[in-house]
């Protein structure tokens, strides 16, 4: 968990220096959303509280969120499968992927 949590604290540093660097007024925009920010994380297919809790517990370690009910409510889970899907939704499906009938 430890080391999860580690890449998520990695990887949300990483966004706030790109939004600071590029975004115009990056710093003051920065600030101004920083405690506001709802996480999705997706995982496996097939996993459900246990796996969820644990991710939870590393965004909390990592300082994503607040170890709060609001905090909480900030962090959602989608699963593979669904992502996928909803990443076809919104760029189309592949030609051939679907036949009449």
């Amino acid at each position: 968990m430890e080391v999860f949590a580690d890449f998520l604290e990695y990887l949300f540093r990483c966004a706030a220096d790109y939004i600071k660097e590029t975004h115009a007024s990056g710093p003051t925009f920065w600030e101004s959303v920083k405690n506001d920010i709802d996480f999705v994380l997706s995982h496996p297919n097939g996993w459900e509280g246990t796996q969820q809790q644990e991710m939870r517990k590393a965004a909390v370690i990592a300082r994503l969120i607040p170890d709060t009910t609001s905090g909480h409510a900030r962090l959602s889970f989608v699963t593979e499968g669904e992502a996928s899907l909803h990443f076809s939704i919104q760029n189309g499906l592949p030609p051939g992927a679907m036949k009449v009938n």
